[in-house]
């Protein structure tokens, strides 16, 4: 079944105000062009989720689209802290959000046990810390203490998580939906099957052929997928391993712009919504940083040579 289509429908048709969201990128193929998608379509009160959230989360915060966050942390890398993410908190500009933390390992356990069909997952990396003493709106739910059934010693529970959406941005896919990666993993692929359906971002549509003969890299089986949008350069600022690099000039853009409301305000008007599309956005960047500075970013081409089974 052809499930491609464009960004602007697969937002449109599945992402509904409300919504709770998995949003991957861990470290890389963050799928920012669905998210200046979100932006530019006003979407409200949506949930969201991954470990190591980064300015893609900041921005959707900062447009205010984000209503519930559960989290690990937010940071711009290099740049320091999420600016947008700090006045919500502290100031609810453009509004306060609810937040509920976990750590960097108990969060992806969570998205495992909901892609696994378990409804909780023990986890020992909380235990002891004053992230036990914080509860948000998940209230009672947000753990649960239990004498192990084994020995008696004290277990602490997280419950398994279920997004509506999963949104993705991978290296490539079929028509179909089944998707493939390389590079750093991080919670992608489990948050990917903890939800309910997903939408595909990919660099580049390949044949069913193609996948077939590398089936290792598929993180997410065709079944889940409601939509693939091909979508090139569709990480950026961030990186696609294997098709362009961190475009860390970019990323200060951003960090400055996002110093004040107005410059945050001046940055999705320029950078989102003045932008139609990707292919808009990919030639306003050329247009602004230059065709050099945009082809630096793209990997060069290398041979993957197989492994050697004869000796």
């Amino acid at each position: 079944m052809n499930k491609v289509t464009t960004m602007k429908d697969a937002i449109a048709a599945h992402v509904r105000d409300g919504d709770f969201l998995f949003i991957g990128g861990y470290i890389c193929r963050t799928p920012f062009s669905a998210i200046h998608e979100i932006i530019r379509q006003g979407k409200k009160d949506l949930a969201i989720t991954r470990s190591n959230a980064a300015d893609d989360f900041d921005m959707m915060i900062g447009a205010g689209v984000v209503k519930r966050f559960i989290s690990t942390f937010i940071s711009l890398g290099i740049y320091g802290l999420g600016r947008c993410y700090r006045r919500s908190l502290e100031k609810g500009i453009p509004h306060k959000i609810e937040v509920e933390e976990y750590t960097n390992l108990s969060l992806p356990m969570m998205l495992m046990a909901g892609a696994m069909g378990m409804p909780f997952v023990p986890v020992k990396d909380m235990a002891g810390s004053d992230l036990l003493k914080i509860k948000s709106f998940m209230g009672e739910n947000k753990y649960r203490m239990i004498d192990s059934p084994f020995d008696g010693s004290p277990t602490l529970l997280v419950p398994a998580l279920h997004p509506d959406v999963a949104i993705i941005h991978v290296q490539q896919a079929d028509e179909a939906g089944n998707a493939q990666i390389w590079g750093i993993g991080g919670d992608c692929k489990i948050g990917a099957n903890a939800a309910k359906k997903v939408i595909v971002s990919c660099e580049r549509i390949v044949s069913r052929e193609i996948i077939g003969k590398d089936p290792s890299r598929t993180i997410v089986p065709d079944f889940k997928v409601a939509a693939v949008v091909e979508e090139p350069f569709g990480a950026h600022p961030g990186y696609t391993p294997g098709f362009y690099d961190v475009d860390l000039s970019f990323g200060y853009v951003y960090q400055q712009a996002s110093n004040t409301v107005e410059g945050f305000e001046a940055f999705l008007k320029d950078w989102v919504f003045d932008c139609e599309d990707r292919t808009a956005y990919v030639q306003k960047y050329i247009g602004r940083f230059g065709y050099g500075a945009f082809k630096k970013l793209q990997a060069g081409f290398d041979y993957g040579y197989p492994v050697s089974y004869s000796y």
